[in-house]
């Protein structure tokens, strides 16, 4: 028929011999062969082929075809690199040539930088995946800042490992704060952090103290750098002081008890800047005391307005465990769950004129195999003769329940946060947090949060584990729920993680 093709040639087979193309390029990279150009990079001279360097990289294809480029006509090209770009420079020639490349945490974010710059895409996303799956190690090993110091600057085209680097950067601060480039966390990547109502603290005293941390190795650092400058011994106290006042002004000192405050004042820091902090923890102690006028009036102030606003405490205060061990033999439908006791409120003299319990109790169940409800009657529906059935449902989600067993007269808003541990690199760390916000009532008790993870993931055969599940055989999946009390005072407004 017209237009049918014929059945191709039996005796025609296609070969595929690529590998040994690549291998010939890869050698005249390694020999050196029929360079015609040089790269000076640092001190080093690099041979390199115009044709690869065009082939791979859209810069190098403007600066060396382009006649209105003076590097077209040169045969020896000097590359203004910075010095860590220097050291993973002769690793990322050789990617324009084999396409292969080893990549480890301390090198990962010169290369990207490298591949950023000559805009070779291919190399840019196995950097980024890299990062990806390699924070928490880089966390650990005090690199991540630098990472995140980077994408940054080079926003917004790496949002991706950006948002990701701030999630773990909000949600394992501890990990982050004990690490060795902690001090090198921009001060108004720190401001902006500080100012996070989604912060996993084990309470606010425990941030202060983050703060002052890397306050004093900052304080170290300017030292040291100021030994031979021509600053003055007054202006230096000064810039501390500025510096130091920037950062603990977005302590919410109202959110710490009494006696955390008493122990601020026995603290070195304090004795720094006795009357910027005196006054900040009196606004603390206005708040437990009940001063209403007084803590209304600070609230109106740009700085006060957070003050008020709690943040994800881990504290036994504010939280509850629930472990679900041996995951693999959990049945479907299983519920597990505790009894938890929230405080009424931040405060201690907050709305005294209320009831006097002190307490609130929950319910708390978590389904991770999904719900069932089983097959029900109704009887005598709209005076109808007969029964309504109604079938059973079987829904494949991971719910969180929680339920206020207390006699809620009226409405009341609660924060709840859940916290689901991961692991990765072998690094247990918070991966997963779900943040909401909503009121309970004796009409209305109950809330249900599905979706905690995709349902599916935790299904996966051990071949793939849920990055979620933990322990030494990778068979337990832990997550803690926070419930924390919103007061009159305090603020929904978010402020974006950004900076300047």
């Amino acid at each position: 028929m017209e237009g049918e093709q014929s059945n191709p040639d039996p005796n025609i087979i296609e070969m595929n011999n690529s590998t040994s193309v690549l291998h010939k390029i890869a050698n005249m990279y390694a020999e050196q062969l029929m360079s015609d150009i040089c790269l000076v990079v640092g001190d080093n001279r690099y041979p390199a082929h115009r044709v690869i360097l065009c082939a791979s990289s859209e810069v190098f294809q403007v600066m060396l075809m382009n006649p209105e480029w003076n590097e077209c006509r040169e045969s020896v090209i000097e590359l203004k690199e910075e010095p860590c770009c220097v050291e993973v420079f002769p690793q990322f020639l050789k990617y324009l040539y084999v396409g292969q490349i080893r990549i480890s945490l301390t090198a990962v974010m010169p290369m990207l930088a490298l591949a950023d710059k000559y805009n070779i895409k291919d190399l840019v996303q196995l950097c980024v995946d890299y990062m990806l799956k390699h924070i928490s190690k880089a966390a650990t090993q005090g690199v991540l800042v630098s990472w995140l110091h980077y994408t940054i600057s080079f926003s917004p085209y790496h949002q991706e490992i950006t948002d990701a680097i701030q999630h773990f950067l909000k949600y394992n601060l501890d990990i982050i704060a004990e690490a060795r480039d902690f001090v090198d966390l921009d001060i108004n990547i720190l401001i902006a952090l500080l100012q996070q109502n989604d912060l996993v603290l084990k309470n606010e005293y425990e941030l202060f103290t983050y703060a002052e941390n890397w306050f004093n190795m900052k304080k170290q650092q300017i030292d040291h750098e100021q030994t031979t400058s021509s600053i003055t011994d007054e202006e230096k106290a000064q810039n501390l002081r500025d510096m130091l006042r920037s950062i603990f002004i977005h302590i919410r000192y109202p959110m710490m008890s009494p006696r955390d405050l008493a122990n601020l004042l026995l603290k070195q820091t304090i004795k720094q800047d006795a009357d910027f902090f005196v006054e900040r923890i009196s606004i603390g102690m206005i708040y437990h005391s009940g001063q209403v006028e007084c803590v209304e009036k600070v609230q109106r102030t740009a700085e006060g307005a957070l003050q008020f606003t709690p943040r994800l405490y881990t504290s036994d205060t504010y939280s509850i465990r629930i472990d679900v061990p041996d995951f693999e033999n959990v049945e479907n439908y299983k519920k597990f769950g505790g009894c938890f006791f929230s405080l009424r409120s931040l405060a201690e003299q907050e709305n005294p004129d209320q009831d006097d319990i002190d307490f609130y109790q929950w319910d708390i169940d978590f389904y991770p195999r999904g719900i069932r409800h089983g097959k029900a009657q109704i009887i005598n529906v709209y005076n109808l003769p007969g029964s309504l059935e109604i079938p059973e449902v079987l829904l494949r989600t991971v719910r969180l329940s929680v339920t206020c067993k207390s006699n809620l007269e009226i409405d009341q808003k609660f924060m709840i946060g859940v916290l689901i541990t991961g692991v990765q690199n072998d690094i247990k760390h918070v991966r997963t947090v779900h943040v909401c916000t909503s009121y309970f009532s004796k009409t209305n008790p109950t809330l249900n949060i599905d979706n905690l993870l995709p349902y599916g993931e935790l299904e996966l055969s051990t071949i793939k584990l849920s990055p979620h599940l933990i322990g030494k055989e990778r068979n337990l999946l832990n997550l803690q729920v926070i419930i924390v009390p919103m007061g009159v005072y305090t603020c929904y407004d978010t402020i974006p993680f950004e900076f300047k």
